[in-house]
């Protein structure tokens, strides 16, 4: 079936090409036009047996083709010109796509002509998936024809509206350019901005590989017209450093990787230092009994604290049924694990090796906490605190002990989420250091480490992207079940957006938007009226069953018309 169609591709640069060994893959009869000899010679190299392309300077295949591809690179003044050039040539009903994923189809309609449509995505290595947006004077006919050919060629499509950087690509490149600032400013490093991401969000790349895959010079500029378009940051610094230095990505061999025979970046092996084997969890809620679980699990003898003889006997009923309930590979069976205790007297403190703090998150508590662990506790004892939202220095600062603290953010569910992200301040000695990162190998945690800011890294970069989501449907760019579609498909998210606010809780997101938007060296976006106004209703997500963000938006739709009748 797939064989009937011709598709002829103009422009044979990365996404191009790329698009040409896609189709010919698929089965398609493939036309690859360039006027750059050197173009179609990479072409010719990247020529695989049993998919042949016919390569060519000439636009004469397009008379016959079934769609044409207009992939040449961004700005709007070169795609003007080729789809003129391609208009000539053109058979009435074939469909024209253009790879444009900031400049707007009404921008490009008069040089290309009617049956105009706009092919999205971020990257187009292993493309599967695309977002289609449909010029205004497009017919039914060549809608449909362009349909038939995406399918053919194993591509699913997602109709969107006509908007700058449309959905999943503007979505996700504002995050990446969040990752990208992360290491411009040192605040963490590439390999542990993209750990992060990969073990706290699903990822299967990290942002700065996915980056590096696209080609810094391709999403410097795409952010550069976003950010012109307005609700985009500028793009870091770092790609202009790193573009000077010839390093654009997985083309050129490195970029905020070293890519190839090579080899990626390494994480150097640094000394460890004996964790101690007492450990005090202090709190009694769902990351207080997750660490203490951890804990036991990792052979720690752990004592949990808690503020009443009630909520210590209910922590340790959850704790004791999820290690009945469960054994990890390489750890005892159910019932050999470490000793574990809950209780109310807080003369443990005084023998722990290891302190971790897990009360709420309420500075004025964690810092009340923190003066008596500096009186209490012994010299030698590591005192962790793990906020997840709130200043390390700060919530640790009354301990007066400032090599023996940190910050240890563990993830909920903590006994399964492999990541830990670890927050040294200034005065952290590098033994107390090396002694969180041996408490974490231990756990079997994979750690990255990171400077003393609001959201550390994963929620500093998730968080915003969640914002922005909202700001698209309260705009009615999409709805709740488009926009999950192509985030996931297009976008190759484990979660689309809204799903993953509603797993999240709104209430959550909301305080930690604040919080990033309280800190300047964030950039981050005051949080979306959208999202207040789903704390304000009620609409949490899961924690409230029947009331997350699509019944709220179902019901406020639902309101104008029920005011009209």
């Amino acid at each position: 079936m797939s064989e009937q169609f011709t598709v002829v591709v103009v422009g044979l640069g990365g996404a191009g090409l790329a698009l040409v060994r896609h189709l010919a893959g698929a089965g398609l009869h493939v036309v690859g036009v360039d006027d750059d000899p050197g173009a179609l010679e990479r072409a010719r190299r990247q020529d695989r047996p049993g998919h042949p392309v016919t390569l060519t300077r000439s636009l004469d295949a397009v008379a016959r083709a079934d769609l044409v591809v207009e992939a040449v690179p961004e700005p709007a003044a070169l795609k003007r010109r080729v789809l003129a050039a391609i208009r000539p040539h053109l058979a009435p009903g074939t469909p024209v796509a253009t790879t444009a994923l900031t400049t707007p189809l009404t921008a490009l309609e008069e040089s290309a002509g009617p049956d105009l449509f706009a092919l999205r995505f971020l990257r187009a290595d292993g493309l599967d998936a695309v977002e289609v947006a449909r010029g205004p004077r497009a017919g039914e006919g060549a809608a449909e024809r362009l349909e038939e050919v995406l399918t053919a060629a194993g591509i699913t499509a997602h109709r969107v509206l006509d908007r700058p950087g449309s959905l999943a690509p503007g979505l996700l490149l504002g995050l990446l350019n969040r990752a990208a600032w992360m290491v411009h400013d040192g605040y963490a490093s590439a390999e542990d901005v993209d750990t992060a991401l990969r073990l706290g969000c699903g990822w299967e790349q990290g942002p700065l590989a996915v980056l590096d895959a696209i080609g810094l010079d391709t999403a410097r500029d795409l952010l550069s017209r976003l950010a012109r378009d307005g609700g985009h940051s500028e793009p870091a610094p770092v790609f202009d450093e790193l573009i000077a230095a010839g390093a654009l990505g997985r083309k050129s061999g490195r970029g905020f990787h070293v890519h190839g025979s090579a080899g990626g970046a390494r994480r150097s092996v640094e000394p460890t230092a004996p964790p101690g084997c007492r450990v005090v969890v202090v709190g009694s809620g769902t990351m207080a009994t997750g660490i203490a679980e951890c804990f036991v699990r990792g052979g720690f003898a752990t004592a949990l604290l808690a503020r009443s003889e009630d909520s210590a006997r209910a922590a340790a009923e959850r704790v004791q049924f999820a290690l009945g309930r469960t054994a990890t590979a390489g750890e005892p069976e159910p019932g050999g694990h470490a000793a574990f205790t809950a209780g109310t007297d807080r003369s443990v403190l005084g023998g722990a090796d290891i302190v971790v703090e897990a009360v709420v998150e309420d500075l004025a508590v964690k810092q009340h906490l923190f003066a008596e662990l500096g009186e209490v506790c012994p010299p030698h004892a590591l005192l962790a605190t793990s906020t997840s939202s709130l200043s390390v220095a700060e919530c640790t600062a009354p301990a007066g002990r400032p090599a023996d603290v940190l910050g240890l953010h563990f993830f909920n569910p903590a006994p399964l989420m492999r990541l830990l992200e670890l927050v040294p301040l200034a005065g952290t000695s590098e033994h107390t250091l090396a002694r969180a990162r041996a408490v974490a190998e231990r756990l079997g945690k994979q750690t990255v480490t990171c400077g003393d800011r609001a959201g550390f890294i994963v929620n500093a970069l998730l968080f915003p992207y969640l914002n922005q989501a909202l700001e698209l449907l309260d705009a009615d760019e999409t709805t709740t079940a488009a926009l999950d579609a192509a985030v996931k498909s297009v976008g190759g998210q484990p979660l689309g957006p809204v799903r993953l606010l509603d797993t999240v809780g709104a209430d959550v997101a909301l305080e930690v938007q604040r919080r990033l938007e309280g800190d300047a060296r964030l950039r981050a976006p005051r949080p979306a009226a959208l999202l207040r106004e789903l704390v304000e209703a009620g609409h949490l997500g899961r924690k409230t069953p029947g009331k997350g963000t699509r019944t709220y938006l179902a019901a406020r739709a639902a309101a104008p018309v029920a005011a009209a009748a």
